[in-house]
């Protein structure tokens, strides 16, 4: 027994050494910034708040009590963080890092694009003079149009004349034709000369 007592105070020393205190080495601090609001949904979804207007009612567990009308704000959706961004956030401290969208790159330009977008240049500008010749005519026809009205209104009333003429004329050949058969019905027959042919 005694080397047991022997013992204890060797195993026991080694912990009552002094020992170099472990140093851990954090790295520097880095300060936090926070996103703009603008930045904020492309980086994380806010919670959605439905309210609720309820009326009176009567509770189900209780029915001697009443609740009184009141509104019921509800989460809907918790917050989470938007894995389809919009575009790349910017944040502010550091360099800023984006992926570049094949969508808003420009595509690089070939002669024969070059060649089509001159052609359809043309075409447009071709286009814009012969709207501006027709907006031309269309305003002198807009200047010749009353007095075409005009003539048009005096054609007509000389038809009238005209149709109102012929029937006078008509008429008149009609009383006309009819005094020359009265005058022949009516004519006085000449005696015929006795000659030496009478018999």
């Amino acid at each position: 027994m005694k080397r047991i007592f022997f013992f204890i105070p060797l195993i026991l020393l080694p912990a009552c050494a002094s020992r170099k205190p472990v140093v851990v080495q954090m790295p520097p601090a880095v300060t936090g910034t926070i996103l703009p609001t603008d930045d904020i949904e492309s980086v994380r979804y806010g919670e959605n708040l439905k309210a609720y207007s309820i009326g009176r009612y009567i509770d189900p567990n209780d029915s001697l009590v009443m609740h009184e009308a009141h509104t019921i704000y509800r989460v809907e959706t918790t917050a989470k963080w938007n894995l389809h961004p919009n575009g790349p956030a910017n944040i502010p401290g550091g360099p800023v890092v984006g992926i570049i969208d094949t969508a808003h790159k420009d595509s690089p330009i070939t002669p024969e694009i070059v060649a089509e977008v001159d052609r359809q240049k043309a075409a447009t500008m071709a286009l814009l003079v012969q709207g501006q010749r027709m907006n031309q005519a269309l305003n002198q026809l807009s200047k010749v149009l009353p007095a075409t009205e005009q003539v048009a209104q005096e054609n007509a009333e000389l038809k009238v004349e005209a149709m109102a003429t012929e029937k006078r004329l008509d008429i008149l050949e009609d009383e006309f034709r009819k005094e020359q058969t009265q005058s022949q019905f009516t004519a006085p027959v000449t005696p015929s000369v006795k000659g030496t042919n009478d018999w």
